[in-house]
């Protein structure tokens, strides 16, 4: 299966196409508390776009932007767990506590490869995340590492209100 990441690069400080999860362990997210490595994928590349895209507070970004596509073994997203959500799973406010705890319990686990959640951005889309510590990680290919260039228009929009 083919999932997607759209994600920075700095020549000399990080690679898009790094699949260490330490980003998410530097900052923690709404799947993975901080100090716990997880790496973020989406199910489809316009939802990788959105996922970024809510983070960047209205501002187009100067570029270093790629969409990188991994191949993930179809036996790991079959056997993806997709917890049970609280209720508080898509708070805008904060990230929930309740939702980096499923994290850290399923990352420790080490059972599964993939976790599918749904993406807060659009419910209805799915967001896998990866456990880099998994020995199936191995299996973890990047297909594609294309720069990404964000349509000016999604930020002219925002300008306008």
């Amino acid at each position: 299966m083919r999932v997607y990441r759209l994600a920075k690069e700095k020549p000399g400080h990080y690679r898009a196409d790094d699949l260490s999860g330490n980003g998410a362990a530097l900052v923690g997210g709404r799947w993975n508390p901080r100090g716990m490595r997880a790496l973020y994928t989406c199910c489809h590349a316009s939802t990788a776009v959105l996922e970024a895209l809510v983070h960047m507070a209205g501002l187009l970004p100067k570029g270093g932007y790629f969409l990188v596509t991994l191949e993930v073994p179809d036996a790991a997203y079959e056997a993806a767990l997709a917890p049970a959500l609280p209720d508080d799973w898509a708070e805008l406010t904060r990230t929930p506590d309740s939702t980096a705890e499923i994290g850290r319990q399923w990352l420790e686990a080490g059972d599964h490869l993939a976790m599918r959640v749904p993406s807060v951005v659009c419910p209805t889309d799915f967001n896998l995340l990866l456990n880099p510590m998994h020995p199936d990680m191995a299996q973890v290919q990047v297909v594609d590492k294309a720069l990404f260039a964000m349509d000016p228009r999604l930020f002219a929009a925002s300008a306008r209100g």
